[in-house]
């Protein structure tokens, strides 16, 4: 096997750390793994909440100066390549939250809702032509909805999604993919609330080892009560923009620093900006 060195630091890596988010379907472009290949991945990231939206007013203010809200943790992956065309994965996060005011404090961390993950390549992408992928998951209530802050929100969930990649354009490479989350009721009767994401994103080519790219993200969601309809001031509409690059130091691994920053929306909290760093590495034994 190649880089074996590599491959067990990569496997400590994602032991040893793990993290949370709400799932991510969109992950990579349209082209999937060569048969038998196999995927690790682990991505930190950072959320340190600053605003709040006022629905009163209908505007983002901040935080009291006596409150904080924090998120960080690792979302990781681990996929197989069943055939060129089919892949499978399956992430298992863990997080870490911390909240406080003046009166109280609270923080939580381990397991959040694992979930499993199918890619199928309907238009294989070449570098010379476009690519279509289609996705779908299912994710399970593992996470402790009674930690506070909640781990996991004590749902059954699936999703679909397609990843479309242009063929390079002078070493310019576009993505459109758009996901749907059909999100379940809880203990409570409350739906938490259908996400729809849709990101658009550019690649630019600088070297075999340096690719920056810039990405637009639109994400929704709103809250439904099963007799009630929507629940009042639950919805959620974000715009974020994001910088980013992927660094290829040798064959198969990819390290991907980028910075998430939210431009518009309401409802919820907000983050001034959210620093990431993804890992990859795809091997066959």
């Amino acid at each position: 096997m190649k880089h074996p060195k590599v491959l067990f630091l990569s496997v400590v890596l994602l032991l040893v750390v793990s993290g949370l988010s709400r799932a991510q379907v969109h992950w990579r472009s349209a082209k999937t793994m060569p048969k038998g290949s196999y995927l690790v991945m682990a991505s930190w990231y950072y959320t340190d909440f600053t605003k709040f939206y006022d629905w009163n007013v209908e505007e983002w203010k901040d935080l009291p100066s006596d409150s904080s809200r924090t998120y960080w943790g690792f979302n990781t992956m681990f996929g197989y390549a069943i055939t060129d065309r089919l892949e499978a994965h399956v992430h298992v996060p863990i997080t870490f939250k911390s909240a406080e005011n003046d009166t109280i404090k609270r923080s939580s961390s381990g397991l959040g809702d694992i979930y499993l993950k199918s890619r199928y390549s309907v238009l294989p992408w070449a570098k010379d032509r476009h690519g279509l992928t289609l996705t779908g998951a299912l994710r399970f209530p593992t996470g402790d909805e009674e930690a506070s802050p909640a781990l996991g929100d004590g749902t059954t969930d699936f999703a679909i999604g397609e990843i479309f990649t242009t063929a390079w354009m002078n070493n310019f490479r576009g993505h459109i993919k758009a996901g749907y989350w059909f999100n379940g009721k809880n203990d409570d009767e409350v739906n938490i609330g259908d996400e729809f994401k849709l990101i658009l994103k550019l690649d630019r080519k600088l070297s075999p080892k340096v690719m920056p790219f810039m990405t637009y993200i639109y994400y929704s969601q709103t809250k439904k009560e099963t007799d009630a309809g929507i629940v009042a001031n639950s919805q959620k509409i974000r715009h974020y923009f994001v910088l980013g690059g992927v660094y290829k130091p040798i064959e198969g691994m990819f390290i991907r620093p980028k910075v998430v920053m939210p431009i518009g929306g309401e409802g919820g909290s907000l983050y001034a900006f959210k620093p990431l760093i993804d890992f990859w590495y795809i091997f066959k034994i």
